[in-house]
């Protein structure tokens, strides 16, 4: 029996022993402490219940919950057919817990999905107001409006799926970051550096990110290597970025700062990589 099933099940069961007792839907609902929509919700087997209610729900329908979650009662069974109820009761609770427990992380995550979402127009529509409240059209507003837009587009993937959408996220920021620099450009007008700094330096960034996705792809039970060579790899990068701004902005390419950060990435990569080496030997 799938869960589907399963919740369509139950939800007829509990519709059949309300009906016995004499019980209406709000009755039922105001001894569990809910709503009488919910209740209806269950019988339709348009969701299911929680799981925190199946003893309440067991005792006030006069059954058992392996009756329950069965979605029948009991018969009088031989030896050989109780041990198979118990290990169908046992995988039917898993199965009914682990969906249980799914509909909640899915709820929780479309509520944060959504704070997240209102949260960033909120943003947008307060600096369109005080852009236009103070300049009478759209000025410096433009700058964070074109940002907030773009962050969603990026964060979005990895705020609703979490890990699963790290790989959206990725795709995401590839595909928008040169229309990104590109609006902002055309924002600030004029002879900007925007287009030829940001095009070469996002690419080695985006780069960066996939390698390190990769990396943590191949590498997903030695984490602590993975660290330690994405580590490694921010000194190639951080180079590659300082060329390109000593090239355009003819400013020198290093300083004792650079130096000292280099050095310490190279000292927590290389003891990251003796940790996992000690941990794995």
């Amino acid at each position: 029996m799938d869960v589907k099933e399963q919740e369509q099940n139950i939800g007829k069961f509990i519709a059949q022993l309300r009906k016995e007792k004499k019980m209406t839907q709000k009755e039922l609902a105001n001894q569990l402490h809910i709503t009488d929509k919910a209740v209806s919700k269950w019988e339709r087997g348009l969701s299911c219940p929680d799981i925190s209610l199946l003893n309440p729900i067991s005792d006030i329908l006069g059954i058992t919950t392996s009756e329950l979650l069965n979605g029948r009662k009991n018969e009088q069974p031989s030896n050989e057919q109780i041990s198979k109820d118990i290990k169908k009761n046992v995988d039917n609770a898993l199965a009914y817990a682990e969906k249980s427990t799914q509909k909640k992380m899915m709820s929780f995550q479309n509520i944060l999905t959504l704070s997240f979402s209102l949260v960033l127009l909120l943003s947008i529509i307060i600096c369109s107001i005080c852009d236009i409240a103070i300049s009478g059209t759209f000025t410096w507003s433009l700058f964070p409006i074109s940002s907030i837009i773009f962050a969603w587009f990026v964060l979005m993937p990895i705020i609703h799926y979490k890990k699963k959408g790290i790989l959206g996220s990725l795709i995401t920021s590839s595909l928008l970051i040169i229309p990104f620099l590109y609006v902002l450009s055309k924002i600030i007008g004029g002879d900007t550096l925007i287009m030829p700094i940001g095009i070469r330096t996002s690419f080695f960034s985006i780069l960066y990110l996939w390698i390190v996705y990769f990396l943590f792809k191949k590498l997903k039970t030695r984490k602590i290597r993975a660290i330690s060579l994405s580590l490694l790899l921010i000194i190639p990068l951080n180079l590659a970025i300082k060329q390109i701004l000593a090239k355009i902005l003819l400013e020198p390419m290093f300083d004792a700062w650079d130096i000292l950060a280099f050095g310490i990435i190279l000292i927590s990569a290389l003891t990251l990589l003796i940790v996992d080496y000690t941990k794995n030997a």
